[in-house]
């Protein structure tokens, strides 16, 4: 039986600031209405992942609430293709559904090479 790996291990994340303002500052970028897509290569064989949220977005909850739902669209639709990704959430994106941050996800995704 084929079981996919789902999980979001501690490796798949980027947790330095050191790393996640050399994605910003050397990445390229995408921009979207919800979110800044920031992407570069990692010479891994998996993709790393980050999610920031301006303090000034407004409560914890609302911040905490929109990176639950970025990392769970990064564990649903990564590609491993040896990249950094860092979202940065634009105000916009704290009010935007489910659905419509996925497809946003997807659209920056498919424009990594």
């Amino acid at each position: 039986m084929l079981r996919l790996d789902l999980s979001f291990p501690r490796e798949r994340r980027l947790k330095r600031a050191k790393e996640i303002v050399l994605v910003f500052k050397k990445g390229k970028r995408e921009e979207t209405r919800y979110f800044s897509f920031f992407w570069r290569k990692n010479f891994l064989d998996y993709d790393r992942f980050a999610v920031v949220v301006n303090k000034k977005f407004d409560k914890s909850v609302e911040r905490n609430r929109v990176k639950r739902k970025m990392r769970e669209i990064f564990r649903l639709e990564r590609k491993d293709k040896g990249v950094d990704i860092v979202v940065y959430i634009k105000k916009p994106g704290k009010n935007a559904n489910f659905q419509a941050l996925r497809n946003e996800f997807k659209k920056c995704l498919d424009k990594i090479k």
